[in-house]
């Protein structure tokens, strides 16, 4: 009886140390041995854990050894669990003793539950059905903060100069921890144009009916992006980026921008003129709104320094099919020539751009110093006035005696 038992447990210490080495030993079949399989670049044996992150990317390395020649081989590396997740090489012939490396890449949906088990299984296959196999557990878990833009859309991806872009945007937290405080900022970085808005906090996933149902793991904000009406016709990029204390995403969206259709047509008159110091010179520029629409300008001037400019009025309205003509001078302290430039804005932006010269030369007297002169010379006339009369009234009139005869 003894012996027997010894036997017994003698036969089943060699059939736990044969499963011990088959579960060690590398996988072998008639044609090739995998001697490792690599996941985000690191080693692990037949059966053993990898962790993943769910929307990332996994890189997968084989190596393996041909034990003897084959023709059209193929390496497939799938994800048991999740349906269309698979990866293959293109077709190679392999020579026996040589070894092998191929490097597979597989995305993982953001959408996995960590709770599901699944498991990488790698097989090399032939044209004549071989097949080795090796398999990788793996534990997929989510970031811990991650906001990812689900989409940006506009109305159009033709938008005309001088208006503005809608943009309908998406987001969703694939974090595990709550999103707090996200913003999005739209940016046209060669224009320098950009907007932002508040998305609030985003929960780590939708509410449960009846529990918090305030919360919500996305949301959805349309932005606006006014363009310059003097945008140059072409193909634009907008950085959209959706951003917190913890996570910061960007995602580029294209638009094509057309000419402007503003109807506005700026004239000037004359562009130059000379004056003297004390005096101005006399500018005018004409606004003509040829469109259906009442249009608001604004007249911003950029001068010389030393060179002062007064408009008559800088806020100017012009009706639908109407112009307006609006004066302006220009004077200086000092002789010389000056240039000036009249900026026209409207609720585009900048329209035109005008340039105007100023030649000084020269002194008069105007305005208030003419007024001064003219006092001073009236001034002077009266005093003359009035030592002429003062003498005429203080001189003796000279006595005439005259003798004749008397007749009694």
């Amino acid at each position: 009886m003894e012996t027997k038992m010894r036997a017994k447990n003698v036969l089943a210490s060699l059939v736990a140390v044969f499963l011990l080495v088959l579960v060690l030993a590398p996988t072998v079949s008639a044609f090739a041995t995998i001697n490792g399989v690599w996941v985000d670049g690191i080693f692990y044996e037949e059966g053993e854990s990898a962790t993943v992150t769910a929307g990332e990317t996994v890189a997968i390395a084989v190596k393996f050894t041909a034990n003897e020649d084959k023709d059209d081989v193929r390496v497939y590396a799938r994800i048991i669990g999740e349906p269309g997740l698979s990866e293959a090489t293109e077709r190679f012939d392999v020579i026996a003793e040589s070894t092998y490396r191929e490097n597979l890449h597989i995305g993982l949906p953001y959408k996995i539950d960590p709770d599901e088990e699944r498991t990488l299984e790698i097989s090399i296959e032939t044209e004549d059905g071989s097949v080795v196999e090796y398999h990788v557990d793996l534990n997929v878990q989510r970031s811990n903060y991650e906001v990812e833009i689900l989409s940006v859309n506009t109305p159009s991806t033709e938008v005309e100069a001088g208006e503005s872009v809608a943009l309908d945007i998406v987001l969703k937290n694939r974090g595990r921890h709550e999103a707090e405080d996200t913003f999005v900022e739209a940016e046209i970085p060669v224009l320098g144009i950009n907007t932002r808005a508040y998305f609030g906090d985003l929960a780590p996933k939708d509410p449960i009916e009846g529990v918090d149902e305030d919360e919500h793991d996305s949301a959805e904000r349309r932005m606006y992006l006014m363009l310059p009406s003097n945008v140059e016709t072409g193909v634009y990029e907008i950085e959209v980026t959706a951003y917190n204390d913890d996570s910061t995403t960007t995602v580029i969206k294209r638009i094509v921008v057309v000419g402007s259709t503003d109807k506005s047509t700026i004239y000037s008159g004359s562009n130059s003129d000379d004056f003297a110091v004390g005096s101005e010179g006399s500018y005018s520029i004409t606004l003509v709104n040829a469109g259906d629409e009442i249009k608001i300008y604004e007249l911003i001037v950029d001068a010389d320094e030393g060179l002062n400019v007064d408009f008559d009025e800088s806020i100017v309205v012009v009706p639908a099919g109407s112009a307006r003509t609006v004066k302006f001078t220009a004077d200086a302290s000092k002789e010389g020539n000056y240039g000036f430039t009249v900026n026209v804005h409207s609720d585009e932006g900048l329209i035109q751009t005008e340039n105007f010269t100023a030649r000084v030369e020269g002194t008069s007297f105007g305005g208030d110093s003419a007024a001064v002169v003219l006092t001073i010379i009236l001034a002077i006339i009266f005093i003359v006035l009035l030592i002429v009369l003062i003498v005429l009234l203080t001189r003796k009139p000279e006595k005439n005696e005259e003798f004749g005869e008397s007749y009694y």
